[in-house]
């Protein structure tokens, strides 16, 4: 187990950076200030769980399965993002949130997005300034904050009556506790079972200083899904009378604190429940009775349960069902123990106006939505309520109107909420300065950023599901192509007028069925510089080029194949009909001079990188014929032309990608962005010099992981850069720079 304070992590160096960094410190590197924000999406992705603050009114954070941590400003009505300077990628998969219940300023983190054994440790992360800044714990185990069941929980508890005793109940490796404030962790060996759903604390178990005596935990298991201990962990005890076959999914105290409300699923979700139950236990009878709403089946919809919430006055409490795709999700609401509940449902009406494209695409207007796995009632306002799905979160501020069978309105408050999965980006030198495909919602394209995309122009339509790839040609910006999963017979689209439009492809090479719903992996299509050509690479590696946009599709000769992985296409962008591709298993890189027709190798001996590696896209350089630049870990590479060959760039490694924009002022050579390691330093980089010197563009306060997701500069404005992270970053210099 490890204690440490925020580090730099990144892959080796190569042999010839080690050898002249073996006997000096890296040096410095010299830095510019940026400001960054975020690209106006919204949302995009699932939220998976909400803590308020017992004690401070206004104070709630939420959880997401891949986007990190926010903190809610009710001030300005929108999230913080509580994780963007962390190093390690993994933290942006939050497990669980802990609250300090007698000490606001402090929260705490479980981190870890895969328990594979490919996977890093989980982390504890603590703050004490509300998440402004951590300090960071490794654990002894892995969490899988993507991974199923990460809507269930809270997994991470502080004792409320002792706030340096916290409980974590892990994916796989049973329970574990802390005594010194989450610095260091142990394994809590009485406990019989190894995936915890929850730990909840009976706060009346104890007192201010003395530890809580009673504890509730939920498990993964469906023969013993309740247990209990007495005596404050140290022996642990099944509860009887649960409904049997299910796993517990959540937990709640009723407002009296006389009662517990426990859900109930055949499986943790998000997907693939049909069936479960809602629980409540009379603390002092110990005597269970079933309060579900509504019974799964039975000739209705299948589903299960998930998020329970009490708060407010005894006896009230809100229960969310969890894939009900039938008739979709719901979350009923009772005022009197479960005795009588009310769907919301039919009183529901959700509102958008600043982000109307979830009714485009993600969610139906009528719909509460889908992955509904929490959701919570205000306990200082009975009125406000919050719940998430797999493409944000919705608020109200009426919730007590059901009460007199009133319309209840729920608002998509995701202000700052960037957590879209982006798998491609372009910005082309007129029209739209950016135009991004992502994963789940489709995609947008962005004039400006002063406000939200709106529907008809900026969001993809049709939307297409997830959209792999998008390119345009360079010297006609107007031709746009787009490769998606649904929602198409030819899984692409193409714009004449700059993506504000779109069309299915004409027609499509044979692609890949990759699942038994019938959705394909489509690949990837590059457009030649002028539109008068397309090379499209299939989710099978299998190339074809067409030359009447689409109509017809040709087999490419001599395009290679990598096992397991298809290689990128990608066209140079003054020399109109040049195609290439870097096969990273020889090591070779290859070009197409007639449109894509044949490939063949013109460089050899470059890095060969294994199979798991991920892809790696080289760039062609605007406004230079045959320019080249390729992003490896041995560091970046750069061709100025077909004679030359590849030469290293000084003092690069662990390169991930590489990207262009607007020349400084007095240059002709575009600006170099890079997200990579420089003289030893991981960060996202700029040069205006063609790679001989660099300046650092972020900061410790955006790291975003150090992901190394694709890096662009927008062509019409010199320093602006995009940069895949938390959905799109998007940087600015916050002064004039010295290399401008």
């Amino acid at each position: 187990m490890k204690t440490s304070k925020m580090a730099l992590t990144g892959m080796a160096f190569s042999a010839m950076l080690l050898a002249a960094f073996a006997h000096a410190e890296a040096p410095k590197v010299q830095s510019t200030p940026y400001t960054w924000t975020t690209a106006p999406m919204g949302g995009g992705g699932f939220v998976d769980g909400f803590v308020y603050h017992p004690a401070e009114k206004g104070l709630m954070y939420a959880r997401t399965d891949v986007g990190g941590a926010y903190r809610w400003d009710a001030a300005d009505r929108s999230w913080v993002a509580l994780l963007d300077g962390r190093t390690n990628g993994d933290d942006n998969g939050v497990l669980s949130i802990a609250l300090d219940a007698r000490d606001p300023n402090k929260v705490y983190l479980a981190t870890g997005l895969n328990t594979g054994d490919w996977a890093g440790a989980g982390h504890i992360l603590r703050s004490s300034d509300r998440g402004t800044t951590w300090e960071s714990t490794e654990l002894p185990v892995k969490l899988g904050g993507n991974e199923n069941g990460r809507g269930t929980g809270e997994r991470l508890a502080v004792d409320p009556n002792s706030g340096n005793i916290l409980f974590l109940g892990s994916s796989n490796d049973g329970l574990l506790k802390s005594t010194d404030g989450a610095k260091t962790w142990s394994s809590v060996s009485a406990f019989p079972e190894k995936h915890v759903n929850f730990v909840l604390f009976d706060p009346r178990s104890g007192s201010q200083g003395t530890a809580s005596k009673t504890i509730y935990v939920g498990t993964n298991s469906k023969d013993h899904n309740l247990f209990v201990s007495r005596d404050g962990g140290s022996t642990w005890e099944q509860m009887t009378g649960t409904p049997g076959g299910f796993v517990a999914h959540h937990a709640d105290f009723d407002a009296s604190g006389n009662a517990l409300y426990v859900t109930f699923a055949d499986h943790p979700g998000p997907n693939d429940c049909h069936d479960g139950a809602v629980s409540k236990l009379d603390l002092a009878s110990g005597q269970w009775k079933d309060i579900s709403p509504q019974k799964p089946g039975n000739g209705g919809p299948a589903f299960c349960y998930a998020a329970v919430s009490a708060a407010g006055k005894p006896g009230t409490l809100i229960v969310s069902t969890l894939d009900r795709w039938w008739g979709g999700d719901t979350i009923f609401r009772s005022t009197d123990g479960g005795l009588h509940w009310t769907d919301l449902k039919p009183l529901s009406k959700h509102e958008s106006p600043d982000f109307p494209w979830i009714f485009g695409g993600a969610q139906a207007k009528d719909s509460m939505g889908a992955w509904t796995s929490d959701a919570k009632i205000n306990p200082f306002d009975p009125n406000e309520a919050i719940y998430g799905t797999g493409s944000g979160l919705w608020m109200t501020e009426n919730l007590t109107d059901a009460d007199a069978g009133k319309p209840i309105t729920w608002t998509f408050e995701v202000a700052n909420v960037e957590e879209t999965a982006v798998l491609d980006m372009v910005s082309p030198p007129a029209g739209a300065h950016l135009i991004v495909s992502v994963g789940d919602v489709g995609g947008f394209r962005f004039l400006d950023f002063n406000g939200s995309p709106p529907l008809e122009g900026g969001y993809y339509q049709p939307v297409g599901g997830s959209n792999r790839t998008v390119d345009f040609a360079e010297l006609n910006p107007g031709f746009v192509v787009r490769t998606a999963d649904g929602d198409s017979k030819s899984h692409a689209f193409y714009s004449i007028d700059n993506g504000k439009t779109w069309a299915d492809m004409p027609s499509s090479p044979p692609l890949v069925l990759h699942d038994d719903k019938g959705w394909y992996a489509p690949g990837r299509i590059a457009v030649s510089a002028n539109g008068t050509s397309m090379v499209w690479v299939t989710g099978k590696g299998d190339a074809y080029y067409s030359k009447d946009r689409g109509k017809t599709w040709t087999p490419s000769a001599g395009y290679p194949k990598m096992n397991g992985r298809f290689l990128l296409p990608i066209s140079d962008r003054t020399a109109d009909g040049v195609f290439y591709t870097y096969n990273r298993s020889t090591g070779e890189m290859l070009l197409s001079a007639d449109g894509g027709a044949t490939f063949k190798v013109f460089t050899k001996g470059l890095p060969v990188l294994d199979g798991w590696a991920g892809d790696v896209l080289p760039r062609a350089v605007p406004g230079h014929v045959r320019d080249l630049w390729l992003p490896t870990r041995q560091g970046l590479l750069h061709s100025s032309d077909m004679k030359s060959g590849f030469s290293p760039v000084a003092d690069t490694s662990d390169v991930k990608s590489v990207g262009f924009g607007k020349a400084a002022d007095g240059k002709t050579y575009p600006t170099l962005f890079m997200w990579g390691r420089y003289k030893g330093v991981f960060g996202i980089f700029r040069s205006t010099d063609e790679g001989k010197s660099w300046v650092r563009i972020n900061d410790d306060a955006h790291q975003y992981g150090n992901g190394g997701g694709e890096v662009i500069g927008d062509p019409r404005v010199f320093g602006l850069v995009y940069v895949a992270a938390r959905g799109v970053v998007i940087g600015l210099p916050a002064t004039a720079g010295t290399d401008k």
